[in-house]
């Protein structure tokens, strides 16, 4: 017998997902919280298999006309076992109405393999980043720097004595979003509003998790930051930007070192780089690629699935792919996702 149970109490949620072994932040109450900016509306189902909690969704839904939705669940749901995930799946799609519900499971699997396949599930492109590298941070400080590649190392070791690193909240905010802002227009990304990225570092302090930013200046001034959250024992890297001036001073590497020393601070486990190329080779982010892999760690890989509940799922599914193509065709000059 199948129970859907609604939570509507921020740290009875948090709790709940965070005792998942696949668990993320973006299934966090926070999360949800923030994108109700974009129009989304967050419903948190637990569901409950003849009286065990089998796993717990944070669902984003965002209304159609004809009374349907898209349902979207970000990194998730949260499970104990991947194998959970089309029974999880099945029961959440009863406390729904839309064209298809979109699940992207923190699984963090191996890369290199394929995706495994769920009957009734279709693979679908996920939202979030499909690959990341994953940094193992109960090994310590010392071994994560033997596990960079040699020049990384070299340049972790510069930035330790050329500038100053820091953890700061909402004060450092307009440094932050300055040399984000001059990042994303170097690089022709889009981007929120300010608002948006101020809700995130807002809303993800929250029980049991946390936002912050980790900071490198030089003579006082920010020449790298980034807006860090972390729960359920990972630390994951959102956005950052940088400053060209000064290249000597390896600002960037610092930034990270900065965020990586506050993670082991804190006793988490996964220092989370976010978001690499599936075929790094020509691609807009290739030097995204270039700089992560030198971090060692391990590459892993988020599937995506669908379980269709209208036959408006394909044509919605046409029309998505299309309009994504056009945007980065009409900011970048080219057909190909930025992390394709």
């Amino acid at each position: 017998m199948w129970e859907l149970l609604e939570v509507h109490e921020s740290e009875a949620w948090n709790a709940l997902v965070a005792a998942f072994p696949i668990a993320s932040a973006l299934q966090s109450w926070g999360w949800g919280e923030v994108k109700r900016l974009s129009g989304w509306v967050p419903k948190r189902l637990a569901v409950y298999r003849e009286g065990e909690l089998l796993g717990a969704a944070q669902v984003l839904l965002r209304p159609l006309p004809g009374g349907l939705a898209l349902a979207y669940a970000p990194r998730g749901p949260a499970l104990r076992h991947l194998q959970d995930l089309p029974a999880v799946a099945r029961a959440l799609a009863r406390g729904l109405k839309g064209t298809h519900l979109l699940l992207e499971p923190e699984a963090g699997l191996p890369a290199e393999l394929p995706p495994p396949t769920f009957p009734g599930l279709f693979p679908e492109e996920p939202v979030q980043p499909g690959f990341s590298l994953w940094l193992d941070l109960t090994q310590g400080e010392e071994a994560l720097l033997k596990g960079m590649k040699e020049m990384h190392r070299r340049n972790a070791r510069l930035a330790l004595k050329r500038v100053e690193l820091s953890v700061e909240g909402e004060e450092a905010f307009p440094e932050f979003f300055r040399l984000f802002e001059e990042t994303n227009r170097r690089a022709k990304l889009l981007q929120h509003s300010e608002a948006y990225y101020r809700a995130v570092l807002r809303e993800m302090n929250q029980p049991l998790g946390e936002a912050f930013l980790a900071l490198a200046r030089k003579d006082g001034e920010a020449l790298a930051a980034g807006l860090f959250v972390a729960f359920a024992g990972k630390v994951d890297y959102l956005y950052g930007g940088s400053s060209r001036k000064h290249p000597e001073a390896k600002a960037p590497m610092g930034m990270h070192l900065a965020a990586i020393r506050h993670g082991l601070a804190r006793g988490y486990r996964v220092y989370d780089l976010w978001g690499v190329p599936q075929n790094p080779e020509g691609s807009h982010a290739e030097g995204i690629w270039r700089f992560k892999e030198g971090f060692g760690g391990r590459r892993v890989r988020f599937p995506a699935y669908a379980l269709p509940l209208s036959p408006l799922y394909r044509p919605l599914k046409a029309l998505l792919r299309l309009r994504k193509t056009w945007v980065n065709l009409r900011v970048r000059g080219n057909p190909r996702d930025v992390l394709g």
